[in-house]
Formats: C-alpha cells, structure tokens, sequence
C-alpha cells in the first residue's frame, strides 16, 4: 500500500461524506484557514458545508486521535496550538523515521521511474526564499521527493508513521512561513546528496544525508518559530531550587 500526505491527495478522493469532511477540515486546518486557537462547532461547519452532523461529528473525532483538534465543553472544538516542545519533538522523530526510510530504500533499490522522478526533483527553481507565491508548489514537490523515499523501503508502517508527520509538519511549516517569509528555500543539494546515496545502494550515507537534512529544516523551523511575538513577550521565569 502506498501512502501520501494530505497535500498530494484530493479532498474529493473520500469514499464517504466523513472521508471527504476529514480531508476538508484537515486541509483547512494544515493551510491555516483554520489557524491555531481557532473554535467552531460541529454544526456551524454542518450547515456551511450542506452536510448533517453525523459526518462532521464523525470526522471530529478522527481528527481530535490526529491531535489536531480539542473538544471544548459545551463549546464545540479548537485548533490545536503549536509550541515549540512539541516541534522540537516531531522534528526530532522525523529525522529518526526519514534517516531509516532513507537507509532502507538505498539498501532495497529504487525502479529506474522513481530514480529519474527524485533527480527531476533535486532541480532548484531559482527564487531565493521559501515564502511568497511559489510556497504551495515547493511544499508539493518536497513532500512527493520525501514520499518517493517514505514508501520505497517496503516497510508499511514506517511510510504510515512518515506520512503522518509530514501532515504535522507541514502545518508548522506553513506557519513558520507566515512568520517569517524569508526562510531559506528546500536546498537541493541536500537533496542531491539523498539521491546519490540512494542510487549507489549506500544505506549508511543515504541515512546520514536524511539526518543532515532533516536537522537542517529543524534549525530552521525553530528559528523562524521564534520570532512570534507571543514568545518574545513571554516572561522568563526564574526555576525553583
């Protein structure tokens, strides 16, 4: 079974009203229509959509399990927040799951297709920052080079647990952006560095090259995080002895 993230699926690819609601309500949420803190009810996205509640409820839920979402009592739901301990977490697991997609995919091969796919996408488009009207594209081919190598070990559920996270991360990279529009773009020779690895079937080099890049993206990641004013304004406080 192949698996993608949210960003390369249609949200009409559901095969049923709660599957098609979820995709919805996720893009929403991952695109930051629906931004961090955000409230709504079940029924106010019920009667927007032309939907029942059943469905709604329904897709709440699942992405209540996805940790997108909080229920609020009597109150309907909220945008999970974003902080930085917890990218600092999921950064820290992709670069551990991608480093062994990484190595598993180099240590199985590739087909020639998918070798010639990643080299089209190690191309560099030339625009100097990751911000402004190009984001949507560059998010896209990012995250088909990354699933390319997610699926390409032959291990089920570690592509499952990748994808996952992209979802998550792409939420915060969307957000980093907003921040701060002049973060550095996805540098392709990172990029290339994966694919050679890969290519030459070198598992370790093809690990640490994923390793190299993910860290890179975290660094960055948490930089431009930092400069919300809601951190810049947060009191320190003095630990107790």
């Amino acid at each position: 079974m192949r698996h993608e993230p949210a960003l390369l699926q249609a949200v009409s690819d559901g095969t049923s009203l709660m599957d098609r609601a979820y995709r919805r309500l996720k893009r929403e949420i991952i695109e930051l229509e629906r931004p961090p803190g955000d409230q709504f009810t079940e029924q106010h996205v019920a009667t927007a959509w032309g939907l029942s509640k059943t469905p709604v409820r329904e897709a709440l839920a699942r992405l209540h399990r996805d940790g997108l979402v909080h229920p609020v009592p009597r109150a309907g739901y909220i945008v999970s927040a974003v902080t930085l301990g917890d990218v600092a977490d999921l950064c820290d697991m992709r670069t551990l799951l991608q480093g062994e997609a990484a190595a598993l995919t180099a240590a199985k091969g590739l087909s020639v297709a998918e070798r010639e796919r990643l080299v089209e996408l190690c191309v560099d488009d030339g625009y100097g920052q990751l911000g402004g009207p190009h984001l949507d594209e560059r998010l896209r081919s990012n995250y088909e080079f990354e699933t390319i190598i997610a699926n390409g070990g032959g291990n089920d559920r570690l592509a499952a647990s990748i994808v996952e996270v992209f979802d998550e991360i792409e939420r915060i990279v969307r957000l980093a952006v907003r921040l701060s529009p002049g973060m550095p773009p996805f540098r392709i020779e990172e990029r290339q560095a994966i694919v050679d690895a890969i290519v030459e079937q070198k598992p370790e080099a093809a690990r640490a090259a994923m390793q190299h890049r993910t860290r890179s993206a975290r660094r960055e990641i948490l930089d431009a995080l930092s400069t919300s004013q809601a951190i810049i304004s947060t009191p320190i406080l003095v630990p107790l002895p």
